[in-house]
């Protein structure tokens, strides 16, 4: 199970359009498709997906969350904060031998590709 947030600027050129071209071109073997605000990338039995999400308590939860990253600077995190936007990538498909752990840092690097956009992992405040 994998989860990874890309916390949105306001001068991002992130959308999810652009998010299936750019996955399917790192996935092509994959099935890559968009279903409303969701994307999903899978293979067989497992699969991962993103969607990107906005409001007041998605805010709060990234203030919390800049103020945990070392390295960013104050006034870079007010620009993260300020839009109250991020993108949540994440699969509850377990994976414990580790198999698909290379198509989630794919995912991670597409995510890295946009402009604006800073991955980092919810769970161990860090940035990827």
């Amino acid at each position: 199970m994998y989860r990874a947030y890309g916390l949105l600027q306001s001068n991002t050129d992130f959308d999810l359009v652009a998010a299936v071209s750019r996955l399917t071109a790192k996935f092509p073997s994959y099935h890559v498709a968009r279903t409303g605000d969701t994307v999903s990338v899978a293979q067989g039995d497992w699969w991962i997906a993103m969607t990107a999400v906005a409001g007041s308590d998605v805010r709060g939860e990234i203030e919390g969350l800049v103020g945990k990253l070392a390295g960013l600077e104050p006034a870079e995190a007010e620009t993260y904060v300020a839009t109250g936007r991020r993108v949540e990538v994440w699969t509850d498909v377990p994976d414990p031998f580790m198999e698909h752990f290379d198509d989630y840092l794919s995912v991670v690097e597409v995510l890295k590709s946009f402009r604006g956009l800073l991955a980092v992992d919810p769970k161990e405040p860090g940035i990827l």
